[in-house]
C-alpha cells in the first residue's frame, strides 16, 4: 500500500469553486528544513480548479536503507481534513528490485516521483524540483502545507515519523476589483452676477372690521398688534444696509356674504383706508403707497375648508364640491347656504369667514451688490437679502467641500430653493463625499437641462453605469459644451478598462473559491 493509498484521509466540504485569497506567509524560495530534508518553497497557488505545489527538495542528508521506501510528500492540512499530493519515493537498491518487478507483473508503476538511493550512503541527488497538483476545495483556504515523510520497512509497514509545517498558506485566486475610479472632470457651478437685486417682503394682516365698514380701529380687536407687525416688516427692510424701498402695496379681501360688487367695493375701501392709516401713523415718506381690492376670497376659504378638523369630512368634500363645480354669479353663495338646511352655511359664516376679511401686504425693494466683507454680516442677520452669487462669492472664501463652504450653499438652496444652479451645487458636494445617491437626488427633474448633463456623466460613470454617462456627455456636446469632448475621451479609456475587469471577474467566478 503506497502512502497515497494510506494517507487517503476522509474526504472534506465539497469543491465549490468561488471567492478569495490567503497569501502563505512562506514566500517564495523560502527554506524550511523538514528534518533531515531541505525545502524550498516556490509557490503554492490556486491554478484554476487546482492547487499546485511548486517545490524544491533538498535532500543531501537523506540516507535510506537496501530494503527501505522512504516516501516525500507534501500534504495540505486545516484541522481533520488532510489531501495528501503525489510522493517522491526513494528506494534501497533491494526495494528497486522489488518494486520493478511488481510493476511488471501487476502493470502499475508507483507514483510518478521515484528516485534511488545505495545502501546507507547519502541519497546521491541533491535536489529534487517538484510541482504537482490536487483538486482544490473550499476548506483549503483555512490550510498549511506540510511536508511529510514517511518509510515503509522490509515488512511493508509504514511508519509517518517526520511532518513539518513548509508554508502558511495558499495564494488562491483574488476577486478582483476595479483599480481605476472613473471620474470625470466637474466643477462646481458659479451663478451669474445679479448687479441689481429686486426683492421683496410680503404679510398678512388680520385687520378686524365692523360689518360693512372700512374704518381702521386699532382698539378693535387684536387691530394694535397686526398693524404693529406691518410697520416692524418696512423697518426690517429700511435696517438692511443700503436698501432702498419702493413701494407698499396693501391688498385687501371680503367674505362671500352679501353681493359680489358690494363686497369687491368693500375691499378697495377698506385696501385703501389701510394704506391712508400707515401714512399717517408711520414714517413713510419717499415711498409709494398702493392698493387693491380682490373681492370675496374663495380661495381662501377653501383653503380653511380643507385644514379644519372639525367639519365633518362629508361636509368638507360637498362645500369644496360647490367651490369648485360652481360659479359666483351661479349661486354659488345660495348653493352653500341650502346645503344641510343651512348648518354648514352657519358653521363657515361663525367660524370661517371672518378669517376671510383679511389684508395682505407686499414691499418692494432693491438690495445693492455687497463686498465680500458686507456679505458676511448680512449672512448672519438677513441672508434673503443676498444674491446668489454673493452667496458663493461668500463659499469662495471657504476650502471647497469643507463644513463652512457647505452650509453657506445649503443656506443658498433654502433662500432660493428652486434655482437649478444650487441643486447642482449640492449635487457635487454630495458626490466629492461620496454620496452618489443622494447627488442624483438633488439632480432629480433636472434631466433634460443642459447645464445639467455633465453632472449626470460624472455620476453615471462613477456609479460605472457607462453607457449612461456616455450618453449624457454625447447631448452636452451635441449642444456645444466644450468640457463633454473629455469626457468622451475618459469614457473610451473607462471601456476598455472595464472590458479586462469583467474578463477577470468572469474567471475569478469560474474558479474562485468562496468558503
Amino acid at each position: 500500500m503506497t502512502p497515497i493509498m494510506k494517507t487517503g484521509h476522509r474526504i472534506g466540504r465539497s469543491l465549490t469553486l468561488l471567492a478569495g485569497c490567503l497569501l502563505a506567509p512562506t514566500g517564495a524560495g523560502a527554506q524550511r528544513q523538514v528534518s533531515d530534508v531541505r525545502v524550498v518553497v516556490r509557490d503554492v497557488r490556486q491554478e484554476c480548479d487546482s492547487i499546485r505545489a511548486v517545490l524544491e527538495i533538498r535532500a543531501e542528508g537523506l540516507s535510506v536503507a537496501p530494503r527501505e521506501r522512504i516516501y516525500l510528500f507534501p500534504a495540505i492540512r486545516a484541522g481533520a481534513d488532510e489531501r495528501p499530493m503525489p510522493p517522491v519515493v526513494v528506494c534501497g537498491r533491494a526495494q528497486q528490485r522489488v518494486v520493478k518487478r511488481a510493476e511488471r507483473l501487476s502493470g502499475v508503476s508507483e507514483p510518478v516521483y521515484a528516485f534511488l538511493g545505495a545502501g546507507r550512503e547519502r541519497f546521491f541527488r541533491r535536489t529534487i524540483p517538484y510541482s504537482a497538483a490536487i483538486p482544490a476545495e473550499a476548506w483549503m483556504k483555512r490550510a498549511r502545507v506540510v511536508m511529510v515523510q514517511e518509510r515503509c520497512d522490509c515488512r511493508g509497514r509504514f511508519h509517518r515519523y517526520s511532518v513539518e509545517v513548509i508554508a502558511d498558506g495558499i495564494r488562491f485566486l483574488e476577486r478582483p476589483v476595479r483599480t481605476v475610479v472613473y471620474d470625470l472632470p466637474v466643477s462646481i457651478p458659479v451663478p451669474p452676477r445679479e448687479v441689481v437685486k429686486r426683492r421683496s417682503e410680503s404679510g398678512e394682516a388680520q385687520i378686524v372690521y365692523r360689518v360693512g365698514n372700512a374704518d381702521i380701529d386699532p382698539a378693535l380687536g387684536r387691530n394694535r398688534h397686526e398693524l404693529d407687525r406691518i410697520r416692524a416688516s418696512i423697518e426690517k427692510v429700511r435696517r438692511v444696509q443700503g436698501v432702498e424701498i419702493n413701494s407698499v402695496m396693501v391688498s385687501s379681501y371680503a367674505s362671500p356674504e352679501g353681493s359680489w360688487q358690494s363686497n369687491l367695493a368693500l375691499s378697495e375701501r377698506r385696501a385703501a383706508s389701510l394704506t391712508g392709516w400707515l401714512r399717517r401713523n408711520y414714517d413713510l415718506q419717499g415711498i409709494r403707497l398702493a392698493s387693491q381690492g380682490y373681492g370675496e376670497d374663495w380661495e381662501g376659504l377653501a383653503r380653511l375648508v380643507g385644514a379644519d378638523s372639525l367639519l365633518p369630512e362629508a361636509e368638507r368634500e360637498a362645500v369644496l364640491g360647490i367651490v369648485a363645480d360652481t360659479e359666483v354669479f351661479d349661486g354659488r353663495e345660495r348653493r352653500l347656504m341650502q346645503y344641510a338646511g343651512g348648518r354648514t352655511y352657519r358653521y363657515l359664516l361663525a367660524n370661517l369667514f371672518p378669517k376671510l376679511r383679511r389684508s395682505a401686504y407686499r414691499i418692494d425693494f432693491t438690495v445693492p451688490e455687497y463686498t465680500v466683507e458686507t456679505v458676511r454680516e448680512i449672512y448672519k442677520t438677513q441672508p434673503a437679502m443676498l444674491s446668489l452669487y454673493e452667496f458663493y462669492l461668500l463659499a469662495s472664501q471657504y476650502e471647497p467641500g469643507s463644513p463652512a463652504f457647505r452650509a453657506v450653499i445649503e443656506k443658498a438652496t433654502l433662500v432660493y430653493p428652486d434655482e437649478k444652479v444650487n441643486r447642482i451645487s449640492m449635487a457635487m458636494f454630495s458626490y466629492l463625499s461620496g454620496k452618489l445617491s443622494e447627488a442624483l437626488e438633488y439632480l432629480r427633474g433636472l434631466e433634460d437641462e443642459p447645464d445639467a448633463w455633465l453632472y449626470f456623466s460624472a455620476f453615471h460613470a462613477r456609479l460605472n453605469e457607462l453607457d449612461k454617462a456616455e450618453r449624457y456627455a454625447r447631448r452636452a456636446a451635441d449642444a456645444g459644451n466644450p468640457a463633454a469632448g473629455e469626457h468622451l475621451r475618459r469614457i473610451e479609456a473607462y471601456r476598455a478598462d472595464e472590458d479586462a475587469y469583467q474578463e477577470r471577474l468572469a474567471e475569478w467566478k469560474k474558479y474562485g473559491i468562496d468558503e
